[in-house]
């Protein structure tokens, strides 16, 4: 590969490293590739969408902006160069970079011995790294041709990447908008139920959809932004008593409309739009409808229109994921319920609603425990073979019974069931994180990033799971799940925990004061953030948001988990220990960190500790140093 020199810097690209007047100098694999990009066209403009493309090629969503200003900042500072005067690196305002030193390419030196020469000149294991060396190379090119030929196969189904975008609502109401948009999730869950049975068809996770859909973008942009072949495009207006729905589905490549048509419904009664919408997609993309999968489509939704309207409010108040939007869709789920008792999708909206408002709105497990277990009970009789109910069990057996072992089968049967499934893909690689399996984590949640790659808490949650490999990589997850969602205050919370773990901990702090006013004071944040306040040593502070913890406790449950948290980083042996007991009493769902969780690495020389964690439902498993809890919402 050779060698670059450059003024007393030397860059080898046999060993990835740079070098200055010979000793090393600490750079990143991220901006060290930056370099290399850089130096290979010396004197050249290098475009900021050729480095985007080099240095993220399979993102499909990133704060780009953030992320190449501080690789070429961390890059700078380790050639100690400057941005207004230049040696090195130059900014070519809105355009990119342009590596400006003098650039001398040292070839690779041969190594190559005349065919005569004795054996005797290599040492003896020269040889053996040689072969192992070729047997490795040949293996390799073997393998790259036997895929290259499998995926060359003639009978290879092509893939269809199809998007169904919100519907615009033309009715000038604002109250039928969570009709607008409830149509098109069902349209697009319906598309990924057809996907089961022939294969060919990939549907965009619709949060990506909706995010770009008012971005006023044209069809191609959109289409293009989100790596679709085919946008459905759709309209509501109404002409009452009828609810009037026009859509189109349009080709990407030329923004040519393929097809289009109209369908009617008293307004009262919206039930088989979806499934109408659906199958019509499904024949214009030339796909064939198998008579299983459109049976499971029907037995997916209620014929009751007064509760399928109340299941479609729950879940786009649900969507919004806020302390007050999850209570509002609980109320929402168990009023579709009482509307018709055999609609499997809402009780299954409910367990799941109800399970993780326990994360998200620090409800009280003693009353959300057994709501959730008896809804999820009914979803898994009356609907087992619905992605959703499979969902909501494994998410009901992780964080609220903490039983890992149950809850992997059930996501695996999730992602079976609906192989589009972002939310599905995402749980599934939690699930892993939490057991130790890093690498499986990694390649779910990336999996989920393609599926959905505008839904925030994917991003947030790949935060997390980096925080155990690559703690730049969870920053530059966690400011992808803010951008895409500005108010979430997941993204913030799993940004401030990378950050502290980097030692920018007014960078954290902030990040986490963040997170607690967008979450309406979530336990979470506001433990991490007193927690952080005492390390800094502004316990006065810290002791401040304790207070606040306990003013909120007077008045409803608050998390007690997060109140020992606080105690024990103040070295309140005793009150942190009396904390978690009442914590064990009421079911507190945090207790899943709770023989991770490095913050309480003052109790555990404590008898006492090991004496709580003993008398939890389950092993929590070993120690994990040094990250933080892996809290999770979705």
């Amino acid at each position: 590969m050779g060698k670059y020199q450059f003024g007393e810097f030397e860059l080898d690209l046999d060993a990835m490293q740079l070098l200055q007047n010979g000793a090393p100098v600490r750079l990143e694999r991220r901006p060290l590739d930056l370099l290399i990009l850089l130096v290979e066209q010396p004197g050249h403009l290098v475009g900021r969408e050729e480095i985007i493309t080099r240095l993220w090629p399979s993102r499909v969503v990133i704060d780009f902006d953030a992320g190449l200003n501080t690789l070429v900042r961390k890059l700078r500072t380790a050639l100690g160069d400057s941005a207004d005067a230049p040696q090195f690196v130059e900014t070519v305002p809105g355009r990119g970079y342009r590596f400006i030193a003098e650039v001398v390419a040292e070839a690779e030196p041969t190594t190559a011995q005349p065919t005569n020469a004795p054996l005797s000149d290599h040492p003896p294991f020269r040889g053996r790294t040689i072969s192992a060396a070729w047997i490795y190379l040949t293996l390799m090119v073997t393998t790259l041709v036997l895929l290259i030929l499998w995926f060359a196969r003639e009978d290879q189904p092509a893939v269809t990447r199809l998007a169904v975008l919100p519907f615009e609502n033309l009715s000038g109401n604002p109250n039928l908008d969570y009709l607008a948009y409830g149509l098109a999730e069902d349209t697009s869950t319906s598309l990924s139920q057809i996907q089961l049975d022939l294969q060919g068809l990939r549907i965009i996770g619709y949060t990506s959809a909706r995010a770009v859909a008012h971005s006023g973008q044209t069809v191609q942009q959109i289409g293009r932004g989100l790596h679709a072949d085919y946008l459905v495009l759709s309209s509501l207006r109404l002409e009452e008593p009828y609810v009037r729905v026009t859509a189109r589905l349009v080709r990407v490549d030329d923004a040519e409309q393929v097809w289009s048509a109209s369908f009617d419904r008293m307004l009262t009664n919206p039930l088989g739009l979806q499934k109408e919408l659906s199958v019509a997609i499904a024949e214009q993309v030339r796909l064939r409808l198998s008579p299983d999968v459109a049976a499971a489509i029907d037995r997916r939704q209620t014929q009751n229109p007064r509760a399928y309207e109340l299941y479609l409010k729950g879940r786009e108040r649900w969507h919004q994921t806020t302390q007050a939007s999850v209570r509002e869709s609980i109320d929402l789920y168990q009023q579709a319920t009482a509307e018709d008792p055999e609609y499997a999708l809402a009780w299954a909206g409910l367990a799941h609603a109800a399970s993780t408002s326990l994360m998200v709105a620090d409800a009280d497990p003693r009353e959300m425990r057994p709501l959730a277990r008896d809804a999820l009970t009914r979803a898994l009789r009356l609907g087992p073979d619905l992605a959703e109910s499979r969902y909501a069990e494994s998410y009901f057996h992780l964080f609220v019974e903490r039983d890992r072992i149950a809850a992997e089968p059930a996501a695996v049967q999730a992602l079976r069931l609906d192989p589009n499934s972002a939310i599905a893909a995402m749980l599934l690689g939690m699930i892993q994180m939490s057991v130790g399996n890093v690498a499986e984590a990694e390649v779910l949640l990336k999996r989920a990033r393609e599926l959905d790659p505008l839904f925030d808490l994917i991003w947030a949650n790949s935060a997390n799971v980096a925080l155990r490999t690559d703690l730049h990589a969870a920053v530059e997850y966690a400011r992808q799940a803010i951008a895409v969602r500005p108010d979430g205050w997941v993204g913030y919370f799993h940004l401030g925990n990378a950050l502290r773990l980097l030692g920018d901990y007014e960078g954290a702090l902030t990040a986490y004061t963040n997170s607690v006013r967008y979450s309406g004071s979530n336990s979470k944040p506001m433990a991490a953030r007193a927690h952080l306040l005492i390390q800094l040593g502004r316990e006065a502070e810290a002791r401040d948001v304790l207070a606040d913890m306990y003013a909120i406790a007077a008045k409803r449950y608050y998390p007690p988990y997060a109140i020992a948290v606080v105690h024990a980083g103040l070295g309140e042996t005793d009150l942190a220990f009396d904390a978690l007991v009442r914590a064990i009493e009421c079911g507190d769902v945090h207790l899943v960190d709770l023989r991770g969780d490095v913050r309480l690495k003052t109790l555990r020389k404590d008898p006492r500790f090991e004496a709580l964690a003993a008398s939890l439902p389950m092993d929590e498993g070993p120690v994990r140093e040094p990250p933080p809890p892996s809290n999770f919402s979705g």
